[in-house]
């Protein structure tokens, strides 16, 4: 521990960690800001910054390790007292405390801003811990190439866009699952999701501690293969723990149904998942707006956010795509139209096809519109394909006799198409 605490008093990163701290919030709130009061969404934005610290640390680690053999000093670390991989281990202990605390103070600002409007509850340990996980297996892989590349530029460099590279392009929620995009309360990421992460990253770290300061390469002398063993049984563990992260599938499953949803207090319901508590006054406002539909229009009783109902009603039940209402709206108005048309059947030609086709195309859009409460948002884009959203947003503010007649029209269509 004196030692750690002498590397942490003596590391140029006590100057950059207002930087790293500068850089986990600018990410957190660099996106849009959605996640806010929903304690999943708000830990799964809280490990987004690990992202981007990860190869940051990766880069300064390999700087860090690198400075032994360019100052000179690889004689006397060698004949130190203390044993090597203690050493090293101390060196990637003092760039994971500074990195940590970097992300720590971004969860707190996450949790903070996320605190009044999430209600009961707090941060999942399980997203934090997955993007420590990230970050700690990044410091390894620059402190390792730092050992065998002691470059002050190149090697710092190449970890740092290795690691930012290779995260990206392999470490995504449905590939090795190194970090996730955002935290629906309907999944949740599991302790052995987490644990062989976890092991991936550790070792990795080990590797590092434990790998000579030159690359690999044996010289048949049986002292040097022996002092290779530990690193070479810790190199077959990181294969081993990175097959096990590519097969084991998404890093995030699904979670088991609440006992008791969260549901609008309106005739019909909307139901959520206890997390999405701040979105009730808006659900219940269109609850309120279903209600008020023509009465010839029939709507479910309830209406479910997915994975209320685990595979069920998965073509209907509804979810919260970034805050936005407008997706909530657009599923209930599909389980609106199923409820109020017939059971669905093959046309008798492409022609009475296409004209059924596009009246539920119409309906939808309509319904949509009628349920949000507003047309379609300006960042909302495509839609079905030949309606006209400006005259839908035109149309629900025309009076309800006008709306009911063309609606009729659009429904006599559907009655009236013949089965095969």
């Amino acid at each position: 521990m004196r030692i750690l605490l002498m590397e942490l008093r003596r590391s140029p990163l006590r100057w950059w960690f207002p930087v790293l701290v500068a850089l986990d919030v600018a990410v957190l709130f660099g996106r849009s800001q959605w996640w806010i009061g929903v304690w999943p969404q708000a830990s799964a934005a809280a490990q987004i910054p690990s992202f981007y610290l990860g190869p940051f640390l990766a880069a300064y680690a390999a700087w860090a390790a690198g400075r032994i053999q360019r100052l000179g000093f690889e004689d006397q670390h060698t004949a130190g007292t203390r044993p090597r991989w203690q050493v090293e281990g101390t060196q990637i202990a003092a760039v994971a405390v500074y990195g940590a605390a970097a992300y720590v103070v971004g969860a707190a600002v996450a949790a903070a801003v996320s605190y009044r409007d999430a209600g009961p509850g707090f941060l999942w340990p399980s997203y934090l811990l997955l993007g420590a996980a990230l970050i700690v297996l990044c410091i390894a892989v620059g402190h390792l190439a730092g050992r065998w590349f002691p470059s002050a530029f190149a090697a710092p460099v190449i970890s740092g866009l290795a690691c930012f590279v290779v995260v990206t392009m392999n470490g995504g929620p449905v590939q090795a699952g190194l970090f996730v995009l955002s935290g629906a309360p309907a999944v949740e990421v599991t302790p052995q999701s987490l644990a062989i992460r976890w092991a991936l990253a550790l070792s990795a770290v080990a590797v590092a501690v434990l790998t000579p300061r030159t690359l690999p390469g044996y010289t048949g002398e049986r002292g040097k293969v022996s002092a290779r063993l530990p690193a070479i049984g810790c190199s077959v563990l990181v294969v081993a723990c990175l097959a096990g992260v590519v097969t084991a599938g998404p890093v995030q499953t699904a979670r088991a149904n609440p006992s008791t949803p969260l549901c609008t207090r309106t005739e019909p319901k909307i139901c959520v998942w206890p997390e999405e508590r701040m979105y009730l006054p808006r659900l219940e406002a269109m609850a309120r707006r279903v209600s008020e539909l023509p009465p010839f229009i029939k709507t479910p009783s309830v209406f479910y956010e997915e994975g209320l109902r685990g595979s069920k009603g998965q073509d209907t039940d509804f979810t919260i795509f970034e805050g936005s209402m407008w997706e909530v709206a657009d599923s209930m108005s599909i389980a609106i139209t199923r409820t109020s048309t017939p059971r669905f059947c093959e046309a008798t030609d492409s022609k009475a096809d296409d004209r059924r086709m596009m009246a539920y195309f119409e309906l939808d859009s309509w319904l949509t519109a009628r349920v949000s409460g507003a047309g379609r948002p300006s960042d909302i884009h495509g839609g079905p394909p030949g309606v006209d959203q400006r005259a839908i947003a035109k149309l629900i503010k025309r009076p309800e006799s006008v709306q009911e007649d063309w609606a009729k029209k659009w429904f006599k269509v559907i009655e009236g198409t013949r089965c095969a």
